[in-house]
């Protein structure tokens, strides 16, 4: 039996732009408002978003001095119904893979009611949404697990939500169209030309706009969904002095980027000097590897701010893949600015190197991972192997399992 070591769940968030700025000594570029290409103020974005969101977006007050922000009481006690979760040593798969020496843990966010670690984000939206009166909560799904988030959260706070699906992705993912309609959301099949997740954003916003009572949410690429996701590197920041390790590499998959932001950034202080900080994507979706750093707009019809990021265009279709939530043509602009510099790098490996990792992981620890996070897998493997024979700790975050939905 694994041993599975367990803290307190955070009651702070960790905010990395004070020490961005302060200790790495980078500027942040700002969002730009789509209409004007002038930075944008909190007050115009908040038309869009929850008030709180649109001031975590854009640094606003403290968010822009201090690096721990306090987690409302009513979202601690939601945290601790799941957090804090399991640090695993990965016993079955180094046996597998034959390699010595090499220790490979896993940070389990996949231990609530959805199997992801969405509901680090969504609880905390729809709560700061409630806050502002919001008629509808409206946002779009890839794969499903976001939209699940959404309808759990929203029902928690007893705001409606809306979600816009690709048609593809509704009719493949019907167990999770159940879930979040057995909590109470709106599920809306759509098809648009790209099949993008920037599309279906497009879509979203455009229901959103049509009432300034109606607030957006957001799954990912955000500067405030990487905060809230922070919970991930405080617990594992913990986890990892309790058991007296200084891991020589954290590697997580890489979507829009809020996982990893939250996996990493908490971490940066102390480990920046002594571990590989490694962000996966899919070679179908190269923003980080192939992609140029510069201001793109997030979805398809420019509507959102425009952000400073690695991204491949936001027309970009991308091939078929398995992992439909990496369908995504930018990055997080905190982590691309991370990446920009050098801080953290990032590699991309193809869908057929990673598919084929599903069965060995559960094979060999029991648990089916989701498609997305197998790409943070092969990075922990590829790892392992350069390093057979050596005194070395790899980490890397589960970020959802693929187990039945109970609807």
């Amino acid at each position: 039996m694994k041993k599975q070591f367990k803290i307190n769940a955070p009651k702070n968030w960790y905010n990395a732009v004070p020490f961005i700025k302060r200790e790495l000594g980078f500027d942040i570029p700002p969002l730009l408002d789509p209409h004007t290409a002038k930075p944008m103020n909190w007050q115009e974005l908040a038309k869009t978003l929850p008030t709180e969101l649109a001031k975590q977006e854009l640094g606003v007050g403290i968010y822009e001095t201090d690096e721990y922000i306090p987690v409302p009481k009513e979202i601690h006690d939601l945290y601790k119904t799941y957090r804090p979760t399991p640090l695993v040593r990965a016993h079955g798969l180094e046996k597998a893979l034959g390699i010595e020496k090499v220790k490979i843990f896993y940070k389990r966010e996949d231990v609530n009611k959805i199997g992801s670690y969405k509901l680090n984000s969504s609880y905390v939206q729809a709560y700061y949404a409630k806050q502002d009166g919001v008629k509808e909560f409206i946002g779009d799904t890839g794969p499903g697990n976001w939209g699940m988030g959404m309808a759990v959260a929203a029902q928690e706070f007893g705001i409606p939500a809306v979600i816009y699906m690709e048609k593809a992705n509704y009719d493949a993912k019907i167990d999770k169209v159940r879930v979040m309609e057995k909590y109470g959301a709106i599920v809306k099949p759509i098809t648009t030309k790209e099949g993008t997740i920037a599309a279906s954003i497009s879509v979203a916003l455009k229901h959103v706009n049509a009432d300034p009572r109606n607030k957006l949410s957001l799954g990912c690429l955000t500067a405030y969904s990487a905060l809230h996701n922070s919970v991930i590197g405080l617990e594992l920041q913990d986890q990892l002095k309790a058991l007296g390790i200084k891991p020589d590499a954290i590697i997580g998959v890489v979507g829009g980027g809020s996982s990893f932001s939250g996996l990493v950034f908490p971490l940066l202080r102390e480990y920046r000097r002594i571990t590989d900080f490694i962000a996966v994507e899919s070679a179908s979706v190269p923003s980080f590897t192939k992609g140029e750093y510069r201001y793109e707009n997030p979805d398809t019809v420019g509507l959102m701010p425009r952000a400073k990021m690695f991204t491949l265009g936001n027309m970009f279709v991308p091939k078929k893949l398995g992992a439909s939530g990496l369908n995504y043509h930018g990055k997080n602009p905190l982590l691309s600015l991370l990446v920009h510099e050098g801080v953290v790098k990032a590699v991309a490996y193809p869908n057929e190197e990673v598919d084929a990792l599903q069965e060995l992981f559960e094979k060999t620890e029991g648990i089916k991972p989701a498609a997305e996070s197998c790409y943070a897998i092969k990075g922990a493997i590829e790892k392992a192997k350069e390093w057979n024979g050596q005194e070395k700790t790899i980490v890397f975050s589960l970020t959802g399992n693929a187990h039945p939905l109970e609807v």
